[in-house]
This record gives C-alpha cells, sequence and structure tokens, in this order.
C-alpha cells in the first residue's frame, strides 16, 4: 500500500537540499510502498505560496500527481492557495504541464484549490 508521509530526517537527502537556495525552511514527503521509498518531494511554505522545488517520482506520472497534490493540499490548510514550480529538471516541469499544474512556459499555480476541485469531478466520470 502507498503512503505519503512527511519526513523529518532530512540527512539521506542532505546532498538534495544542499543544493536548494531559499531563506525559508525545507520540507521533504516520501512515497512509500511498505517500507521503500519510491519518490519524495522538497519543498517550502512561503507568505504567499507553496514554493516546489524538486520531485523525484522515479518516473511515475501518477505518483508525480499524488506527491504534488499532497503538498498542495497541505498548502490549502496553511492557507496558501498558489503555487510556484523551481523545479531545475525541465522533463520535471513538462510533467507539471501534464497534469495541468502549470500551463505552458508558466511555473505558477495561481488556484489550488481549483486544482483540487477539478480532481473531485474526476471521481464522478
Amino acid at each position: 500500500m502507498l503512503k505519503i508521509l512527511e519526513q523529518t530526517n532530512h540527512e539521506p537527502y542532505r546532498a538534495v537540499l544542499d543544493a536548494i537556495s531559499t531563506e525559508y525552511p525545507l520540507y521533504l514527503t516520501e512515497a512509500l510502498d511498505g517500507e521503500q521509498v519510491t519518490g519524495y518531494i522538497v519543498y517550502a511554505y512561503e507568505p504567499e505560496a507553496v514554493a516546489i522545488h524538486t520531485v523525484n517520482d522515479g518516473g511515475d506520472l501518477y505518483l508525480c500527481d499524488g506527491l504534488v497534490r499532497s503538498v498542495l493540499f497541505k498548502g490549502l490548510l496553511r492557507g496558501l492557495n498558489r503555487a510556484v514550480f523551481l523545479l531545475k529538471d525541465d522533463g520535471m516541469m513538462q510533467n507539471m504541464q501534464k497534469l495541468r499544474f502549470v500551463k505552458n512556459d508558466e511555473n505558477t499555480l495561481g488556484n489550488i484549490a481549483e486544482i483540487m476541485d477539478n480532481c473531485k469531478s474526476c471521481r464522478k466520470s
């Protein structure tokens, strides 16, 4: 069974975290299949938006969607309705476009609540 959980032990990710330049505290969420880590996402809560810095989904677009949505939902719970994708990996930015988190060459999602509402309508289909 897949679990997506915030990871407080950042030592295994020290090199990834040290490569990110931000003045805000970084958070890390892992996707776990049993005991095995299948992906992770690194993000920060900025004053106006959730900033997503790194996504590692092991090549699984559905896992990517789940990781990003989990972080967007956590941002909503903190009163943030915008997200900015600061991903250095062009392929991952293309995934954000495929998943409709961003449009064209933009890196900002202006309305998280709208994306989450669209997810509800998918279940009705």
